[in-house]
């Protein structure tokens, strides 16, 4: 499965370190309404197992599939 990845701008006290958003590779596919105030980067399109997400393929898809994103801590 293959997903589109946003990285999030990090400013200080309020988001202190970027998170990862994930969302399906799908033109359907858009951020969640809760989420739009944050400044969001394109990061990179990968497969759902790439080490790069920084989480299981498992955590992935479970919340693709419950909430239609996931938020991970990037890997350093």
């Amino acid at each position: 499965m293959q997903v589109v990845v946003f990285i999030s701008k990090a400013n200080g006290k309020k988001n202190p370190a970027p998170i990862l958003l994930i969302l399906p590779d799908d033109p359907a596919a858009a951020i969640p309404k809760h989420l739009q105030p944050i400044e969001w980067n394109y990061f990179a399109t990968v497969s759902v197992t790439d080490a790069l997400l920084g989480a299981s393929p498992e955590v992935v898809v479970d919340d693709l599939e419950r909430y239609g994103y996931s938020l991970v801590s990037p890997t350093h």
